[in-house]
């Protein structure tokens, strides 16, 4: 055995050495030549210098690179992304419930006031209250006055009126009373004469009790007799009585702990008497209700006891307290004896005389009284008081914000919902931490949490220190004692927003946690310095997604936002359209706000094409965000549809259709579908500028979601009653312009088109399209006995070949040029291609006489062209009946409600309803039990109860075989067989099979349970024996079909099937299509993906998979060489399953084996193992195969591609049940339309995937091969493949995929450039096979080997320069060979005869293994082999077998293979 083996130098041209992986993690290369870095960077392949002779025997047998690829420049700048990744994937295009349920309700929903205020001072100036003990000295500063100076009256009046002026400094509108030492009568008349003049709005009460008694626990608080000669007590209960409510409480006093605690309870009891009262009044009214019979909302509306509190529940009054109940005042001669006042009033002195008390370094050149001459007014903001003052509110305020952050109600109730019981609450917080330091715990209802030891203390206190720094220097300016002195503005602002900015670098991704910045950077939008930072800071912090907006919405964001939209600074416009979209992406309830002061009209000036924000960057995403507002303040607001059609809107949307910008095209197409939504004015005006035309235009964009939102539009367009000729014909151009939509792989567009179609359907009525359905089922009829008598004349069609057989064909409903099941029609008829968008052909409108008369014209696909009749309706019918059996669920969903409502329409039509009676008894009786048409499965499969239990039984010995890989014997493998086919419910494009369908379900003896249409998939094998089979309701919440289950004597329609489908809530169908694409803007924009992001999960997914496949390519790169040289024959593994597989294929990098079997199920293994992972259903129509499989994305979490000779593709993700996870239809639409028998044998879809350029070319039975773009998700082009044989093969080179080869069945190969006309693309012919063209394969690596082999056995090799085959290789001479493998890597072919041998070959001819795939008991029986498959890169080939179960065997040779 050689010690050494051979090598490839990986050059640019080497597909394994250059990564095909996903976006964020590219593969490195590995092995590269330093030669190979020239300047026009050509490809050369080498070999290593060995010194063995059989590595030189090796080397000479390597021959060069095939067809000029080693001279091919390699565009190196081409990159391999994800495909069918993006959102309109993951989520179907669906809106997340998620993100508008996230929405808070951030809106005060009431804005009460406080009106007026009574300030209750009781001092008694001079007389000590009996149970108060005084220290000497004492504290005895009220409102900042020394009561002694004066005589007792004047001092008392000095007092209240500091008082009444500190109130007013906080709330100049509120009116306020003083009562000065009150007696009991005087207090009640103030007290019930305020809450007369207030009403309903907010009463202020403050109450200094310094001179009085403390309060009692039992609720009493002291006044005075008349004579000031006795205390005399006022009962809370009392006071209650008088002021009403809403009060805010000031008690400021030793032991205010006890009022806030009686108060407490007597309000608790004041509200629950007229509850209990309310609840007796409402049993009472409840039982005469239901006496009398009555509707829930007049009884809802009794309901309301009649002794009803207040709107404001007593509960719900607010309390200040000074100190707990057993507590006393400070008696600290340096503070004031109403500390708890003057920290409520006046906070700033306060705090800057605290803050000099607690620092005696400050005190040697500070005064208490220089404190007090603080320069500047607490209004003015540039000033030092108006600095400490602002700063003051955003410490209080976010101090606030962060301890009730779990309570956003209370929060807005207290620091939002009025000025003054907001400001009285920010002061609050600064009492509570003053008066803690001297032993006092001020009390408030609603109780707030501890904040005296909140850390944005210490940056107020770094804020007071910095302005007492330069006070002294202040005040000697000021005083002309010193130099001038500017004043140094603090840094606190600032400050916090780079701490914010550091916040959202570095924890916004791991820390959840809302930033206590948050309310800083509201205050920061006052301040025209710092305006600008904020706002960018704000706009990332909103970038973070909907709970950020939330949280910025309740921190009271939006009034400041609003505000700004007046601002003419240019600067602000980007960031603000920013902000703005963000907000109404979560909360659409801010239409008002917009349209007063004009505020939407910001937005206009910015969408307009010529405004100057075209020197901005990005202009069109501002202008797409513009787009976006205005279209959500035109959703459901008449008024603001208005007011975008007074400003021109419509015309500046239109001037952006064709913008380059993608995202700007889809938003201004939805913004104009919601300004003329049942607007007639707009769509006029819309019409004036030819705005349809326009729209149609971009049906053919290169976005699917700019089709989808121009088909939205367009949809929205239609459908308006009391139409005029005019627009009748206008709608009929559109809804024939939007047929492209037929031929779109996007199943968001082909929706949109069907919900567009709903509203033609529904504002026609039923005339219309009763019409067209009628003349379908006469065309129906006469072709279904017109192929009858075909039938007779060639005596029930002969002998037919073996695929024939296998696909029977119905004369009911092969109404598709006897191909129905095939594919629906094709609309690429000239009604359709040779009209311009928004222009109708003149026979499009005719009478159905008319038309009757009228020839068919050449050419048009013969469902289109009817001889009786040819108008749009009967053309839009038929795009329903095929959009009903359309690949995509959802799709035929949608079609589904629109064209049962029309079934039922014309069952229940007089003179309609006999005639289709007559042709469903005719056809019931003529069929076979109207169970097995071969209309396209609509519906999802039905199961009885008993086929269920047979079902599970027969799987769970299935899988008991399997586990212990013992062969299943022939009965059972043929029971699980039929188990696996259930009974369906069809619908097909032919009409009357639909309503043959319709009727035998309605009779049909089926489980009468179902669940939802979106079933499992996915079900992992080793729970198969408890696993249910899932069936799917033919009933939907849209349109509720009332099929019952009674037996209805056979040739009657059933009348119930249209009792609700009549029902005018069915149609127009609603697309969810805005709401979706309005998710867009909740999602980050401004930082990375979280798989770009190092250390995420998905980064360090990527990062593990990018290391192991780099290793599996160097394991098969040391293999390769070696594999051309030894024997392939001995046996790994054999995995037995249920059915025989059709078709099977490895994936590149996983130990994954997919086997499709012949029931169109999908079963996924680990080859390894021998373990199955899961089974999915296909989901094909009746009497269709998959015929072609393929793998997307195989360098990361790779996508399987199924093709069916329907003409369907479908795409799956989590096909193997990863996680635990369903199997998800990713996306899907009909590759091939024009869909016809060439041969005696059909070979369906078959397809070839070009990963870094994202290529899909189909081809079949099919005149054309057609070129997906999976970014477009549309057919890039048609290449006239110049074979009148059906395509039964197809590859392509991997370099830059414009080398296209395809086999045909009558043994042509054609080779195709992509880059040449697509009616001249084929550049070689060659016609050598004599017999169906078995496989053709163009290699990946090695030396680009091109093989191909025919039904006749033999195996050519090509070179597409040449005009011949290089080698022929007589693989099969007494078989037909019917199954072909070409490994990638290696020159190795294996090939698979009816002859039940396998045989493996090198390139040269030299025939390296024969294989006799064995089964049975100890192998006694050679299996026919059904498919062959190589392993992309490992040294491994699969082969299955036709014994019953699906038998996968693995061949390797011995020397290189590593399955651990």
């Amino acid at each position: 055995m050689p010690s050494a083996a051979v090598h490839v130098i990986a050059s640019d041209a080497n597909e394994d050495a250059r990564s095909t992986s996903s976006t964020l993690v590219n593969g490195e290369r590995n092995d590269i030549d330093n030669d190979n870095n020239n300047n026009n960077r050509t490809t050369t392949t080498t070999t290593t210098t060995t010194t063995t002779n059989e590595e030189q025997q090796q080397r000479r047998t390597v021959s060069t690179i095939r067809h000029g690829f080693d001279h091919a420049v390699y565009e190196d700048d081409v990159l391999s992304f994800l495909h069918f990744s993006d959102k309109r994937h993951d989520t179907n295009a669906k809106p997340d419930p998620t993100v508008r349920s996230v929405s808070l309700d951030w809106r005060l929903r009431e804005r009460i006031k406080t009106v007026s205020g009574l300030l209750v001072i009781c001092l008694n100036i001079g007389t000590d209250p009996p149970d108060i003990v005084k220290t000497n000295p004492c504290a005895k500063l009220e409102c900042w006055i020394d009561p002694f100076l004066l005589v007792p009256q004047k001092s008392l009046e000095a007092i209240g009126k500091h008082l009444h002026t500190q109130y007013e400094n906080i709330n100049g509108r509120t009116r306020f009373k003083m009562s000065l030492d009150p007696s009991v009568e005087e207090t009640k008349k103030l007290c019930c004469q305020m809450r007369r003049n207030a009403k309903e709005e907010r009463i202020l009460f403050h109450y200094n009790g310094h001179g009085v008694p403390k309060p009692t626990a039992s609720g009493e608080i002291w006044v005075f007799n008349r004579n000031y000669t006795q205390y005399i007590p006022v009962s809370l209960y009392d006071l209650q009585s008088w002021l009403g409510s809403p009060v805010i409480y000031v008690w400021d006093c030793s032991s205010a702990g006890n009022i806030v605690n009686a108060f407490n309870r007597f309000a608790e009891q004041r509200d629950a008497d007229p509850a209990q009262q309310g609840q007796g009044q409402q049993s009472s009214s409840s039982t005469q209700q239901q006496q009398q019979g009555q509707t829930q909302q007049q009884s809802s509306s009794q309901q309301q006891p009649q002794g009803t509190p207040p709107s404001s529940a007593w509960r719900d009054c607010i309390q200040l307290a000074a100190c707990g109940p057993n507590e006393t005042l400070p008696m600290n001669p340096d503070l004031p004896a109403d500390v708890f006042t003057a920290c409520l009033t006046t906070p700033i002195e306060m705090s800057l005389r605290w803050v000099v008390m607690r620092n005696p370094l400050l005190t040697t050149n500070i005064t208490m009284d220089m404190v007090s001459r603080l320069p500047g007014r607490a209004a003015e903001r540039r000033t030092p008081l108006g600095e400490l003052n602002w700063i003051f509110t955003a410490v209080t305020d976010t101090i606030a914000w962060c301890v009730l952050q779990d309570q956003p109600e209370l929060f807005k109730r207290l620091f939002r919902q009025d000025l003054m019981v907001a400001s009285m609450f920010r002061n609050f917080l600064l009492a509570e931490r003053i008066m803690r330091s001297y032993q006092c715990t001020p009390m408030s209802t609603p109780q707030l949490p501890t904040t005296h030891d909140h850390p944005m203390w210490q940056a107020w206190d770094l804020a007071v220190d910095m302005c007492l720094f330069q006070l002294p220097q202040l005040l000697a300016a000021e005083n002309g004692n010193g130099p001038a002195y500017q004043y140094q503005s603090s840094t606190f602002f600032s400050e916090q927003l780079t701490a914010f900015e550091v916040w959202l670098v570095e924890g916004a991704v791991n820390n959840p946690k809302i930033p206590e910045q948050l309310p800083i950077v509201l205050q920061v939008l006052l301040s025209q310095v710092h305006r600008l930072r904020a706002l960018i800071l704000l706009s990332r912090f909103l970038d973070l997604g909907p709970w950020a907006v939330n949280a910025a919405l309740s921190v009271g964001i939006f009034p400041y936002v609003l505000k700004l939209l007046q601002s003419p600074a240019a600067e602000l416009k980007p960031v603000l359209v920013f902000i703005w979209a963000r907000i109404l992406a979560v909360d659409r309830s801010c239409q008002n706000d917009l349209l007063k002061d004009h505020g939407y009209a910001y937005f206009i000036n910015i969408l307009m094409p010529n405004n100057a924000m075209l020197s901005i960057p990005h202009v069109s995403e501002h202008r797409a965000m513009s787009a976006f507002i205005l279209s959500v303040f035109c959703t459901n607001f008449k008024l603001g549809q208005q007011a975008c059609l007074r400003a021109n809107v419509i015309t500046a949307c239109l001037a952006h259709a064709k913008d380059p910008d993608p995202l700007l095209r889809q938003f201004v197409c939805l913004c104009l579908g919601q300004v003329w939504m049942n607007n007639k004015e707009a769509k006029s005006a819309a019409i004036a500028e030819n705005g349809h035309e326009k729209l149609c235009a971009l049906l053919t964009d290169s976005v699917p979601e700019v089709r989808a939102a121009a088909m939205y539009a367009l949809g929205t367009f239609l459908g308006d009653s009391n139409k005029t000729e005019q627009i009748v014909n206008i709608e009929h151009n559109i809804a024939i312009s939007a047929l492209v939509a037929m031929s779109d792989a996007s199943p968001i567009v082909r929706r949109e088109f069907v919900v567009a179609l709903s509203h033609l359907v529904h504002q026609a009525g039923p005339a219309k399209f009763l019409m067209a359905a009628n003349q379908t089922i006469e065309e129906d009829q006469s072709q279904r006995i017109d192929e009858r008598s075909n039938n007779n004349h060639l005596g029930g069609g002969g002998a037919g070949s073996s695929a024939s057989s296998r696909r029977p064909r119905s004369s009911v409903t092969a109404t598709l040029s006897g191909n129905e099941w095939r594919s629906p029609p094709s609309f690429s008829s000239p009604l359709i291609t040779s009209t311009s968008p928004g222009q109708l052909p003149s026979n499009a409108t005719s009478s159905a006489a008319a038309a009757a008369s009228s020839p068919a014209t050449p050419g048009m696909d013969n469902h289109f062209v009817s001889t009786s009749y040819d108008s749009v309706y009967a053309v839009l019918w038929k795009a329903l009946l095929s959009l009903s059996v359309d690949p995509n669920p959802e799709v035929a969903k949608a079609a589904s409600i629109v064209v049962d409502h029309i079934n039922s329409m014309l069952l229940n039509t007089p003179s309609i309803s006999e005639y289709a009676s007559s042709i469903i008894r005719e056809v019931v009786g003529s069929g076979t039990g109207g169970g097995q048409g071969n209309g396209m499965d609509r519906s999802r499969s039905f199961q009885a109860p008993d086929d269920h239990n047979r079902f599970t039984s027969t799987t769970s010995t299935v899988n008991n075989h399997s586990a212990n890989n013992i062969p299943m014997s022939g009965s059972a493998a043929v029971a699980a067989q039929q188990l696996r086919r259930p009974a369906k419910l069809t619908r097909s494009v032919s009409f009357a099979s639909t309503l043959r369908t319709i009727y035998n379900f309605g009779n049909a003896s089926l489980s009468s349970s179902s669940v939802n249409d979106q079933q499992q998939n996915t079900r992992p094998l080793s729970h198969q024996s408890t696993a249910t089979p899932t069936s799917s309701s033919i009933n939907n919440n849209n349109h509720r079909n009332a099929i019952t289950q009674q037996n209805t004597p056979a040739g009657s329609p059933r009348k119930s099937i249209s009792n609700n489908n009549n029902n005018n809530n069915t149609l127009p169908l609603v697309s969810d299509f805005y709401d979706w694409s309005c998710e867009y803007f909740t999602e980050p924009q401004m930082r990375a993906t979280e798989a770009e992001e190092p250390g995420s999960v998905v980064y360090t997914q990527r990062k593990w998979r990018r290391a192991r496949n780099e290793k599996i390519a160097l394991e098969s790169h040391s293999s390769k060489g070696m594999a051309g040289t030894n024997r392939w024959d001995e046996q790994m593994i054999t995995i037995h399953n249920e059915t025989e597989a059709t078709k099977l294929l490895f994936h590149q990098y996983e130990p994954h084996l997919v086997a499709a079997d012949a029931y169109n199920y999908l079963v996924v293994w680990d080859w390894k193992t021998s373990t199955p992972l899961s089974v999915i259903d296909n989901r094909n129509p009746s009497h269709s195969q998959i015929t072609d499989m393929k793998f997307i994305n195989e360098d990361d979490v790779a996508l399987l591609l199924t093709a069916s000779d329907d003409g369907a593709i479908r795409l799956w993700k989590n096909y193997d049940g990863a996680d635990q996870e369903d199997a998800q239809l990713v996306s899907s639409w009909r590759a091939l339309k024009d869909m016809e028998k060439s041969n005696s044998r059909q070979s369906g879809l078959v397809c070839d995937w070009h990963q870094e350029r994202g290529l899909l070319f189909t081809g079949g039975d099919a005149r054309v091969i057609k070129v997906w773009d999976a970014h477009q998700e549309m057919s890039i082009m048609d290449i006239a493949t110049q074979s009148t044989g059906c395509v039964t093969s197809i590859t392509s080179d991997q370099m830059r995929g414009d080398i296209i080869v395809a086999g045909f069945g009558d043994g042509l190969i054609g080779v195709y450039d992509r880059r040449m006309k697509a009616t001249a693309a084929m550049v070689q012919r060659w016609d050598e096979h004599k017999a169906w063209i078995t496989g053709v394969h163009l290699q990946r690596d090695g030396n680009r080997e091109l093989v191909s082999g025919g039904f006749g056995g033999d195996i050519k090799i090509w070179d597409i320069r040449e005009s011949s085959s290089l080698r022929t290789i007589e693989a099969h001479t007494h078989a037909d060979m019917t199954s072909l493998a070409v490994h990638d890597h290696s020159p190795v072919v294996a090939s698979a005869g009816d002859d039940q041998i396998i045989k493996v070959w090198n390139v040269n001819g030299s025939r390296l293994s024969t294989i006799r795939p064995s089964s049975g008991f100890l192998g006694q029986r050679n299996s026919f082999t059904r498919a062959l498959t190589f392993h992309p890169n490992l040294m491994v080939m699969g082969a299955s077998g036709d014994d019953g179960s699906i038998t996968v065997s693995l061949f390797f040779f011995f020397f290189t293979l590593n399955t651990s």
